[in-house]
């Protein structure tokens, strides 16, 4: 693949900023830069700063130093954006990118380009814009995302039309021939040639045209030397005319005499001729008053209804303005009390929902040793725990539930509120298997929601366990989701079956959900979950927290008391998540089981 055309300018522009500074007329070094550097950051300058980072950074990286030149442009960064420095904020995101782009890290690459676009459109700087576009579209087509790349493309085209940047353009129409025709598009891939080809022509005109200017140029020069020659012979000719011109002049002067005589005549009738226009003249300008009076008054009564007319209008826009700001406060008040209904609605099922999830008592009666990490995304959420027990000879068997719903807010609570109350209602009908209590969950919520009429799609994600102490085993069942336990300080993961509850229809339902047992012959820790621990956006990069992540942690953390776990994992993704917004709901079990019993 080509390289993409690149404005030479701003390089330019950022190179001799940093030449002015470094010295006049001294080399650039990572020597002679580190001093000033340390200089600006101990005078508190922090864009002087930024600065001497990137330029370092620039200085690093042409010496094969990459490591280092990414360290300098993050310091330069965070110091950039501390300043609200716009312009070396995207020429850093910009230098990250190529970097990350030579480590064929696309996706992080992509990242940065990106950033650096957001920037350019900030500034409104339209060649900064078209750079940014045509990197996105480069790292797009690197990571085989062809189709991606034609929308930048597109806008790149759009931008170096309207610019009349051939170079751009014929880089533009290039790239996206080459996409078309990898995809096979043949007609794209022709359109896009031909496209190409025809500036190439109208460029050649050009220079031909411009050849052929230069060559009129020659024939004229050569047409003022004929001129010269044709001037000399003219002004010969001159000379011989004067000549004759002198032998009529005595001829001419008898003639004169005749013609004074004439002229005085003349003369007399022209002075009658100039009185009679004075008169004329006196006339048409009294006229020229009497009409200038006429269109003065005129323009004063047209003023004067002007006037009557705009402060009528205005006094009727002055109305209709007091008119509709009083509408406008009746409907604010209108909507404040319809958000402090809503509100007040909200509040409630907030209130029924918590009165249905803690049960303390019950959890420390049937998990002493365990601890819920609940985080709703908004006042009321979609997903929800439930902790039950199984009558048994002696200890009651333990169920436990993470459930993920549908959406979250308003419609994920209605939905929490349905699966608990459907739980409750299969452990009371004496179903006390995992998988078979999975499966009548299933039916009653497609029964509930008449799914197989309506088309509706909504679910449930769920872990479920039942912890049978008599018989020291745990048994699982997951319809989506999966369930973590630490033995003998390892992290093992048992995967939930395919399918969730509900939702889409499942053709292959008959054989029901999978049953997987543990044996907890030794001091046992579990974890359920649902998604949006590891789904939460943040860090450095606003990237994803990742399962891989997740179970680190818990292996890390899982020997300490549980009180202190949710107290770690609440802090680190309040940490993960800084100035980021909480994307989903939050809901982490954990139970730690001691092998007290056996068969």
């Amino acid at each position: 693949m080509d390289l993409f055309f690149r404005p030479a300018g701003i390089c330019f522009f950022v190179s001799l900023i940093g030449f002015s500074i470094v010295g006049f007329g001294q080399q650039r070094s990572v020597g002679n830069l580190e001093p000033l550097l340390e200089e600006a950051i101990q005078e508190g300058n922090d864009g002087k700063a930024a600065f001497y980072h990137y330029e370092l950074a620039k200085l690093q990286l042409a010496g094969g130093q990459p490591g280092q030149a990414s360290e300098h442009l993050s310091q330069s960064l965070k110091l950039a954006r501390k300043v609200d420095d716009k312009p070396l904020s995207y020429l850093v995101y910009q230098l990250t990118g190529e970097i990350l782009k030579e480590e064929e890290s696309y996706n992080r690459a992509l990242n940065n380009y990106q950033r650096a676009l957001k920037i350019a459109r900030d500034m409104g700087k339209q060649e900064f814009v078209q750079q940014a576009l045509m990197d996105v579209a480069m790292v797009y087509r690197l990571s085989g995302r062809n189709k991606r790349a034609i929308e930048p493309l597109e806008e790149a085209l759009s931008l170096a039309i309207q610019d009349k940047d051939i170079i751009l353009q014929l880089e533009c129409y290039q790239q996206l021939g080459e996409i078309y025709r990898e995809d096979g598009n043949e007609s794209k891939y022709r359109e896009f040639q031909t496209l190409y080809t025809n500036i190439l022509e109208d460029q050649q005109n050009e220079l031909i045209s411009e050849q052929q200017r230069t060559e009129l140029e020659q024939q004229l020069e050569q047409a003022g030397e004929e001129q010269k020659n044709v001037s000399t012979l003219l002004q010969r000719q001159s000379r011989q005319l004067r000549q004759a011109e002198d032998s009529l002049l005595a001829t001419r002067y008898s003639l004169d005499e005749t013609a004074k005589s004439l002229e005085l005549a003349e003369e007399v009738a022209e002075n009658q001729q100039l009185q009679i226009d004075l008169l004329n003249k006196d006339k048409e300008l009294a006229e020229s008053r009497i009409k200038e009076q006429n269109a003065r008054l005129e323009n004063e009564a047209l003023i004067r209804n002007s006037i009557i007319i705009g402060t009528l209008l205005a006094g009727a826009l002055v109305f209709v303005i007091v008119l509709g700001y009083r509408r406008k406060i009746e409907a604010n008040k209108e909507i404040a009390r319809q958000n402090k209904s809503i509100q007040g609605s909200i509040n409630y099922a907030k209130r029924i929902q918590e009165a249905m999830l803690h049960k303390s008592d019950l959890q420390q009666h049937l998990l002493a040793d365990s601890f819920v990490l609940f985080k709703p995304r908004d006042l009321v959420s979609g997903d929800f725990y439930w902790i039950s027990e199984i009558k048994g000879w002696y200890d009651p068997d333990v169920v436990i539930a993470a459930v993920d719903c549908t959406g979250h807010g308003i419609p994920g609570a209605f939905m929490s509120m349905i699966g608990m109350n459907t739980l409750n209602a299969i452990i009371s009908r004496g179903v006390a298997e995992s998988d078979q209590i999975l499966g009548e969950l299933d039916h009653e919520i497609r029964t509930a929601l008449q799914q197989e009429k309506t088309g509706n799609q909504d679910g449930m994600d769920v872990v479920l366990c039942i912890y049978r102490k008599e018989r020291g085993i745990l048994e699982f069942s997951g319809a989506k989701n999966s369930l973590l336990y630490v033995q003998n300080n390892e992290i093992h993961k048992l995967k939930g079956d395919r399918r969730a509850i509900g939702g889409k229809s499942y053709r292959k339902q008959q054989n029901g959900f999978k049953k997987h047992t543990i044996s907890i012959d030794q001091p046992t820790t579990i974890y359920l979950f649902s998604d949006g621990y590891q789904d939460q956006f943040g860090g450095e990069n606003n990237t994803k927290f990742m399962s891989s992540k997740f179970n680190d942690l818990l292996l890390e953390i899982h020997q300490k008391p549980m009180e202190e776990q949710k107290e770690i994992l609440d802090r680190t993704i309040q940490a993960w998540m800084g100035d980021h917004k909480q994307t989903d709901d939050i809901l982490v079990m954990g139970v730690r089981l001691d092998a007290e019993a056996g068969d």
